[in-house]
């Protein structure tokens, strides 16, 4: 790192810069404007110094959705969009409990190290390392500003890092070393050398994108998790050794923002059988799978098990005629379907006084959804239409009308 941004983060850290970033974000939060609080701090500041508290104070707001105690870190731009949620780390971090020595390699800003180190009782070690310096120092100050003293950061590259010493590994190799990729040739470190450098005995969680495909390096007795939250699937994780919470197995998790873990698991072996036929009929509801679920190719195996049927192979929605108890299933009850045709839809809705829409598609054009946005109308209600595919005909459902608020 350079030696003038060395002391600039140096005076960040201290006493002072924290104290003017928590003020920044109060300004912030009253809706001042970046360019009059960059004006203001330039009378007693560097245009440095004032650029780097504003660019903190951004990425503590955007952080907040991530994590809890985002007002006492510090951030970069790319490490806070690669670092792991507190809710998803800590569900992570209960896999690795009763493990004594354990080290997040490729640590980032922390948030897996977070709460992997919160786990630590007495004799426990933890220990983050990232071979970039400003990370590292990073990652260690927002351990001790949250609170935790009981783990250390290190700055040094994979390759440097004595591994034996550890029986829990949690490793997120950098995808973006010159490009987005998904290979695991391309990772930095590369995912065969990681494998190559493990032991039998040790704990092993990787951090991969969603996307991420098999690769002939990865052992066998493998788990592949694919985790998110309410809405989105955010990682997948590469879980070997002995602490493999359920090997040879293909799983959807997706963690509520209460912190509650909802998950399906399906063997390997069952998910490589296929997909499920079409639905010769629509049932009474459609049901929009998690995006964990449809990332993880569980959809057919967990439509088998819960008695319902894909509505074509075109998109990835069900249909059947109950509504099973997993939140990895959205219900959408069918109030009248139609041909994809705008003046039918237009008519259906006129009919049921829809007056807002919220709009779905899967197996059919981009302009569709735009036009089908694009409609006027009016009424007390709303509902939410679905513009799909049973098989290979083009076919819409308005369903889930309520009152409007």
């Amino acid at each position: 790192m350079d030696e003038s941004l060395r002391q600039e983060f140096d005076w960040l850290f201290s006493e002072e810069g924290k104290s003017l970033v928590s003020q920044v974000e109060s300004e912030l939060r009253e809706r001042k404007s970046a360019l009059s609080i960059n004006k203001s701090l330039r009378k007693d500041i560097s245009p440095v110094r004032a650029a780097i508290l504003i660019e903190q104070a951004q990425l503590r707001t955007h952080a907040q959705h991530k994590f809890s105690c985002a007002d006492q870190m510090f951030f970069t731009r790319r490490g806070l969009e690669q670092s792991t949620s507190l809710q998803i780390a800590r569900y992570k971090a209960t896999h690795f409990a009763g493990l004594k020595n354990v080290a997040d390699i490729c640590c980032g800003i922390g948030g897996d190290l977070i709460a992997l180190a919160a786990r630590a009782v007495a004799g426990v070690k933890t220990v983050g390392i990232d071979a970039d310096e400003l990370t590292a120092s990073i990652a260690g100050h927002n351990l001790q500003n949250v609170g935790i003293f009981n783990a250390l950061v290190c700055q040094q590259n994979f390759e440097e890092t004595d591994l034996a010493e550890f029986d829990g590994l949690h490793i997120d190799p950098d995808r973006r070393a010159k490009s987005r990729t998904v290979r695991g040739d391309f990772f930095q470190p590369k995912l065969p050398d990681i494998y190559s450098a493990l032991a039998v005995r040790q704990t092993v969680a990787i951090k991969v994108a969603p996307a991420t495909p098999f690769h002939q390096s990865m052992p066998a007795g493998l788990q592949r998790e694919w985790i998110g939250d309410n809405r989105e699937c955010k990682q997948q994780v590469l879980w070997s050794g002995p602490n493999t919470p359920k090997p040879h197995c293909q799983t959807a998790t997706m963690v509520g923002s209460s912190g509650n873990v909802f998950t399906y698991c399906a063997t390997s072996k069952r998910v490589a059988e296929g997909r499920l036929g079409s639905a010769t009929a629509i049932g009474d509801f459609i049901f929009e799978p998690h995006a964990t679920v449809l990332a993880s190719g569980l959809m057919s195996p967990l439509a088998e098990d819960v008695g319902l049927q894909p509505i074509s192979e075109l998109a990835d929605y069900l249909t059947g005629t109950q509504v099973p108890k997993t939140p990895l299933l959205t219900a959408y009850k069918i109030e009248e379907s139609m041909k994809l045709d705008l003046r039918q839809i237009s008519a259906a809705l006129r009919k049921f006084k829809i007056g807002q829409i919220i709009v779905k598609k899967r197996g059919v054009e981009q302009e569709i959804y735009n036009q089908l946005s694009r409609l006027k109308i009016a009424g007390e209600n709303r509902a939410t239409v679905i513009a799909t595919r049973h098989r290979r005909q083009r076919i819409a459902f308005i369903t889930n009308i309520s009152p409007r608020n």
